[in-house]
């Protein structure tokens, strides 16, 4: 089986929709978390950046989260990180 994007019959758009898709259905089980916030922590997505190196890696992290998982809805991103702020007691 082809990998879809090396798929000529498909447009970049639908590409990218499968792939969004696919990263998803992966991160969106027990392990597929455990994995993403692995990711995320290593792109320093939940620290200060203090390097021009830190600051590129946490830029990948944001590209990441809108590009590859496809959100685009900061209000829920909003409300899901306010929401365990108040339910886990924040830091």
């Amino acid at each position: 089986m082809k990998p879809f994007w090396k798929d000529k019959k498909l447009t970049e758009e639908e590409k990218h929709a499968l792939l969004v898709e696919t990263c998803r259905k992966v991160f969106s089980t027990d392990d597929g978390k455990v994995v993403l916030n692995m990711l995320l922590t290593d792109l320093h997505m939940f620290e200060t950046s203090n390097t021009e190196r830190e600051t590129a890696l946490n830029e990948y992290a944001k590209f990441f989260i809108r590009r590859r998982l496809g959100v685009r809805d900061t209000k829920s991103m909003t409300d899901f990180i306010a929401e365990t702020a108040v339910t886990e007691g924040g830091e």
